[in-house]
Parts: structure tokens; C-alpha cells; sequence
């Protein structure tokens, strides 16, 4: 048993020695949930004599972290507070309003049982006597000598047993017939023992919340979960007349917190609660010099504990909602709260809801790496201005109203930058050649070597359609004095050192439909003759 008392509520309120033991089941009214865990709202609705009572609230699932519970009354004074897991303690002898209703319907359902079987018993009796009657008809010992009537009787008495053996067949299959009807009688009883089993039984892999309170009305109890939590999805449609993508948002919602939650309010949140809390710490770096021939020597470094364990530990059916979730933001995080109640069964259901509709203004332009492919991509390129962070998820790409592919989106920051890609045009292609390549000595009396690198990449359009053009090409690059790199690119490359990655040149243009553009560059290196160019 784990009991744990909540010190400030017991200080906050002194209540008189308690009284009996009552049992209140606690209802989930409202769910925030978070893309891992959720924060769950129970209401208990007590109405309760005069006095101080100890309250049980059954059904927490198993694990439940007392130091997550937040319990709060309206019209009712709290005292102690535990949470008790394994053996609950044994109730007042007077049932609560559900075992009394639970042992009601078990009633009825064990009176409408009977009075079908006492049926079916009339009827096997019906059936019994005709076989009695055909026993003692075929033991009677007449004294009749007569032939004449000796043959009547005889008659007589196989009329009798006939129509006697017709009764009971007759008998046996009204009782079987009846018998096979008693199947729905027997089932409700069945399930009304077991309601009834499980609210004097309830199962051990629940925990259960005890209280002290005083007074009638609503007490709220909000406790967090781990096993659970929603992801969004999404579904990206490349306008490329707008110079916008179309984005509708979709989240997939799970539990698997033990219990099912029916007709819930449901909140979306997007505060990371697993996640670090704190940022990371910056340590001392310590320089040494030493002989170079002997091996480094370990270097103590003292680590926190948060510091060694890196981040904190973290504590598909489509729903028939239409509504869509309206926006709210709580500082820095974003919330959507759902307008229509929803039921999510634990551990089975994968919900998916709607959640909303945004355009965000993009370029949109043809890309293309000829180092690795021979066509280009359809790219799109903007900022994320909704003025929320988009978390990471799975994209439905779409182009020309039809979908060219899958991603994934990674968690983008309001206003930081965004970058989509929605598939290969085939009708761009680019080819990348190496016409002219020489290595060897500059001079007959040298100190150095050269190499010299052409590269001639063709693009071409074959499709009806003009397209703004980004290829991108490498070339290399020194980080050695001694060995000297000059590039020539014809045309001139449009960025430089493109995407903060050293020797990568972009090149910027419009591709008519039907045209054909050459990029070509030319580098020379060179190094001493004592040195190998690896």
C-alpha cells in the first residue's frame, strides 16, 4: 500500500473526527493533452450528511504519481489527502447508489431467468406425464377373455399410447425451443453479476484517491499521465500561380493511461512536458602540453547529474468532428481546443481529428543538384508565418491537385525559415560532365604540382512551361597555405559558400519552356612537389 498525505492541504483545513466511509466515483470532464502526456480532470459530485467523511474516489490508473495530483472543492472542505494502490480499505456497509442499481438490475435479470425456466419446467411436465401414461397403459392386465372385446380394448389402448407418445414429442420440442430461448435471459445475468463483481471488486491495478472532506458539492481532481499524446499531421498543397503552399493540419490523438475517456473536453497543447526543462551547462576546458610521444592523460571532468543524463526523463479512426479547433495561446505556448466532446478508448483508438487551414506565401522554383540526380525538384521556400511553431509530423505532399509524395516536417519556430520539396520534374533534366581533367607538372623545372578540373553542367527544359531555375554545384576548397584553389564559373555563380557550406555554389536563372542553359566551371590546384593531393 502507498499512502502519501498532501501536507498543505491538511494544514489548510482542520476538519472534526471523521464519521463513515463513502465511496463517489470520480467522472473525466476535460483532457490537455501534450504531445507527450496528458493532464487529466476528474469531478466527483458529493452530497453528503453534516459532518466529516472519508472519501474514496476508485479507478485512478495503476502508477498514478501522487505528487501530479491537484485537488481542489466548490462547497466542500478538503483535509488529507492520500492515494492508496493495492488493498483499498473496506467501506460502510451501506451500498452506494451505483451497487444499489447494479443489484437491482441483477435482480430483475435473476426473476425474468426464473419465470422463463418454471416455463420450460410446465412444459417438460406435460411431457413426463405422456410418458407416464404410455407406462401404465402398457401394464394394465385386463381381465377380458371375449375376443371381441379383448380386440377393443386392445384398440383402445393403442390409441392411447399413440396419441400419448405425440404429446410428449410434442412436449420435448416446445421444451427444447424454450430452452434455447432462456440464452439472452441467462447472458443479462450474467453481465449484471459481473457490473455488480465490479463495483464490489473493483480490479487491483487501480488506484484509488482517499480524502477527508466536509460539505456538499464538486470536487476537481487533476492528475497527469504519461501514456499518451498527440501528433500532428499534415497535408501540403504547392499553388505554384499563388506562390503559396496550402496547409491543412490533422493531429492523431492516443492513450493508453488505462481507462477509457468519454465524452472528454479536449485541449491541445504543444508544451513539450517531457522534454529539458533548463538549458544545457557550458564546462571548463583545461589545455595541456606534454611530450608528444607519450600517451594523453584522462582529463577529470565533473558532470551533474542532469548533465550525464542529457534530456529529463519523459514522465486510425477518423472522428466525426467537423468543427475546428479554436487557437489560443498561453505565453509562448500555442493551445486548440476542441468545441465538440470526444471519446477515445484506451489502448484501441487512434483519433484523428482536423485541426485547421493556413496558406503560407512561398517561392516556388525548380531545383536541381546534378552531382547526385538528373532532374529537378519542384521546391518551395518561405518563413513560417503563422505565428506558431510547427511541430514535427508526417506530410502529405500534393502538386498539380495530385499527390507526388511523403515527408516528414521538422519542428519550425514562428517566423524562422521553411523549406518544402513536392517531387521530381521529369520533363527538367540536368546532366553534369567532366570534359577535361589534366594532373601532372606545371613545368620541366618545377616546385610544384597543378590539376585542372572542367565541369560542364547542361540543363535542359523539355516541358511547356518557363521554370525559375537553382542548380547547385560544388567545387573545391584550401584550408592549407600551400595549396592554392582558383575557380572560374561561367556564368558566375549566383551565391557563394550557398547554405553556410564551404566550395557549394548556386546558381539563380529563368529556364524558358523548351531552353536549353549551360553552367560551366574551371578549377585549378596546386601544391608543393614534396605533397600529395588526397
Amino acid at each position: 500500500m502507498r499512502i502519501t498525505l498532501t501536507a498543505a492541504l491538511l494544514a489548510a483545513t482542520a476538519l472534526p473526527a471523521l464519521a463513515d466511509t463513502i465511496e463517489a466515483p470520480g467522472k473525466i470532464t476535460a483532457v490537455t493533452l501534450f504531445p507527450r502526456g496528458a493532464q487529466v480532470v476528474r469531478q466527483v459530485t458529493l452530497d453528503t450528511p453534516e459532518g466529516s467523511h472519508d472519501l474514496l474516489v476508485p479507478g485512478f490508473p495503476e502508477g498514478t504519481d501522487i505528487s501530479t495530483l491537484r485537488v481542489s472543492g466548490d462547497g466542500v472542505q478538503i483535509g488529507a489527502v492520500s492515494l492508496i494502490s493495492g488493498r483499498a480499505p473496506a467501506i460502510s456497509g451501506q451500498d452506494s447508489a451505483a451497487v444499489k442499481s447494479a443489484r437491482d438490475r441483477l435482480a430483475s435479470a435473476q426473476e425474468a431467468l426464473a419465470e422463463q425456466e418454471d416455463a420450460v419446467a410446465v412444459i417438460r411436465a406435460k411431457a413426463q406425464a405422456a410418458r407416464d401414461q404410455i407406462t401404465y397403459l402398457k401394464n394394465t392386465d385386463s381381465q377380458v377373455t371375449a375376443p371381441e372385446q379383448l380386440r377393443a380394448l386392445a384398440q383402445m389402448v393403442e390409441d392411447q399410447i399413440l396419441s400419448a407418445t405425440e404429446r410428449a414429442i410434442a412436449a420435448e420440442a416446445e421444451a427444447r425451443r424454450a430452452e434455447a430461448a432462456l440464452d439472452p435471459a441467462k447472458e443479462a445475468v450474467k453481465q449484471a453479476q459481473a457490473a455488480l463483481d465490479a463495483l464490489l471488486n473493483p480490479a487491483q491495478d487501480r488506484d484509488v484517491l482517499s480524502a477527508k472532506v466536509q460539505g456538499s458539492g464538486t470536487l476537481t481532481i487533476t492528475s497527469y499521465v504519461q501514456n499518451a499524446g498527440w501528433q500532428p499531421s499534415y497535408d501540403l498543397r504547392l499553388d505554384r500561380d499563388k506562390s503559396a503552399v496550402d496547409m491543412e493540419r490533422f493531429v492523431s490523438v492516443h492513450q493508453a493511461t488505462g481507462e477509457d475517456w468519454r465524452g472528454v473536453d479536449l485541449t491541445l497543447s504543444t508544451a513539450r512536458t517531457g522534454g529539458r526543462a533548463e538549458p544545457g551547462e557550458v564546462y571548463p576546458r583545461l589545455a595541456r602540453i606534454g611530450d608528444p610521444d607519450a600517451p594523453p592523460a584522462p582529463v577529470p571532468m565533473k558532470r551533474s547529474l542532469a548533465a550525464s543524463d542529457g534530456a529529463a526523463p519523459a514522465p486510425m479512426m477518423e472522428a466525426a468532428i467537423s468543427d475546428r479547433a479554436d487557437l489560443q495561446m498561453q505565453g509562448e505556448t500555442v493551445t486548440y481546443h476542441y468545441p465538440s466532446a470526444v471519446d477515445l478508448r484506451d489502448g484501441v483508438d487512434d483519433l484523428r481529428l482536423s485541426l485547421d487551414s493556413k496558406t503560407l506565401p512561398m517561392e516556388v522554383f525548380a531545383e536541381a543538384a546534378p552531382l547526385t540526380d538528373p532532374q529537378a525538384y519542384r521546391v518551395a521556400e518561405g518563413k513560417n508565418d503563422t505565428g506558431e511553431i510547427l511541430l514535427p509530423g508526417p506530410a502529405n505532399l500534393f502538386a498539380d491537385g495530385a499527390l507526388v509524395g511523403q515527408s516528414h516536417l521538422p519542428m519550425v519556430a514562428a517566423g524562422d525559415d521553411l523549406t518544402l520539396g513536392f517531387g521530381p520534374i521529369e520533363g527538367i533534366r540536368v546532366e553534369r560532365r567532366m570534359p577535361d581533367t589534366m594532373e601532372g607538372d606545371s613545368g620541366f623545372i618545377s616546385k610544384s604540382n597543378e590539376r585542372r578540373e572542367v565541369v560542364e553542367i547542361e540543363v535542359k527544359n523539355l516541358t511547356d512551361k518557363g521554370w525559375p531555375m537553382r542548380v547547385i554545384d560544388r567545387v573545391p576548397y584550401s584550408e592549407q597555405e600551400d595549396l592554392k584553389i582558383t575557380t572560374k564559373a561561367t556564368p558566375p555563380a549566383s551565391e557563394s559558400d550557398y547554405d553556410h557550406r564551404r566550395g557549394v555554389l548556386a546558381w539563380r536563372f529563368d529556364l524558358g519552356a523548351g531552353e536549353t542553359k549551360t553552367i560551366r566551371t574551371e578549377t585549378t590546384l596546386s601544391w608543393p612537389t614534396d605533397q600529395v593531393l588526397r
